[in-house]
C-alpha cells in the first residue's frame, strides 16, 4: 500500500505542507494524518514561521481517506478502530490549537476527508476548477470525524446536505456555502495566499496567537458566554506590550502627516 507523503518547505515567513502521492490523487491515510499533526506542530512552534499552508502535489488537493487502507479494516476489530481513529481525531481537532494561521491552497478536488480538512483550516482558497463533496455516505461510510469541521465551517443544512446526498460542488458554490474564502484563477492562488501570509507577518504574533485563541474559544459557545469570555480574555490583549507599540506607532504616524 503506497502511503501519502508529506513535503514541507520553507519559503520567508510562509510554510509549506504538500500532501505528495499523485498516482493515488494525495490519498490520506492513517500514518498519513499522524504524519501530518506533527508538521503541523513542528510548524507551528518555528519562530520564522507566520503562517502554514497545506496543498497537494499536483493538480489535485487530495482525494480523501485512502480506500484501500479502509477496505482492509472492514474486518478489523473495534478496540483496532478505536486506536487507528485517534489519529483522525488530533488531526481535525489541532489546527484551532495552533498559534499560527493554517491556509488551504486548493487546486482540484478536495474530497471527503480532504474537504473536511480545507473545512478545519483558518482560511481556504480554490481556483475555478476545484470541487468538493463528501461522498462517504455511497459506499456505506458516514463523515463522522470531517463532521464538526463542516458544521463549524458551512452551517447545519450546508453540511448535512454534502453528508447525507454525498454530492460534489463546485468551487462557486463551495464559495456561497462559506466553505472558501475565495476562489481565483490558477495563476492567482499563489499571489493570493502570499499575500495573506505577507498581512500576518506585518501583524504582532502575540496579538495573532491570542486573536485566534479568542476566536475558536468565544465562536464555539452561545452569545451570553462569548461575552464573558470576551471579559475575561480583555486584559490579555488591553495590558500588552503589542497594544503599547501599536498605539505609539499609531500617534507616531499622525505626526508625521501633521
Amino acid at each position: 500500500m503506497s502511503t501519502t507523503k508529506l513535503l514541507v518547505e520553507r519559503q520567508g515567513p510562509r510554510a509549506t505542507i504538500i500532501l505528495s502521492n499523485p498516482p493515488k490523487r494525495n490519498a490520506i491515510a492513517t500514518a498519513t494524518a499522524s504524519a501530518l499533526v506533527e508538521a503541523l506542530l513542528m510548524l507551528d512552534g518555528e519562530q520564522d514561521v507566520r503562517a502554514i499552508v497545506i496543498t497537494g502535489e499536483g493538480d489535485c488537493f487530495s482525494s480523501g481517506g485512502d480506500l484501500d487502507e479502509f477496505l482492509s479494516t472492514v474486518d478489523a476489530g473495534g478496540t483496532q478502530l478505536w486506536e487507528t481513529g485517534d489519529a483522525w481525531q488530533r488531526l481535525f481537532s489541532v489546527i484551532p490549537t495552533l498559534t499560527k494561521p493554517v491556509i488551504a491552497r486548493v487546486l482540484g478536488p478536495a474530497m471527503a476527508g480532504a474537504c473536511g480538512l480545507v473545512a478545519a483550516s483558518d482560511f481556504a482558497y480554490c481556483t475555478d476548477a476545484s470541487k468538493f463533496g463528501s461522498p462517504e455516505i455511497k459506499i456505506g461510510l458516514f463523515p463522522l470525524f470531517i463532521l464538526p469541521a463542516l458544521v463549524n465551517r458551512m452551517g447545519e443544512r450546508h453540511a448535512l446536505d454534502l453528508a447525507l446526498t454525498g454530492r460534489t460542488i463546485d468551487s462557486q458554490e463551495a464559495y456561497r456555502m462559506g466553505l472558501v474564502n475565495r476562489v481565483v484563477s490558477t495563476d492567482e492562488i499563489d499571489d493570493v495566499v502570499d499575500q495573506m501570509v505577507a498581512s500576518f507577518s506585518a501583524l504582532e504574533p502575540a496579538t495573532v496567537r491570542r486573536g485566534k485563541h479568542a476566536f475558536n474559544k468565544i465562536s464555539s459557545v452561545n452569545l451570553t458566554e462569548g461575552l464573558e469570555l470576551a471579559r475575561g480574555m480583555r486584559p490579555a490583549f488591553m495590558c500588552s506590550e503589542e497594544l503599547r507599540r501599536g498605539i505609539e506607532k499609531f500617534f507616531a504616524k499622525k505626526e508625521v502627516k501633521a
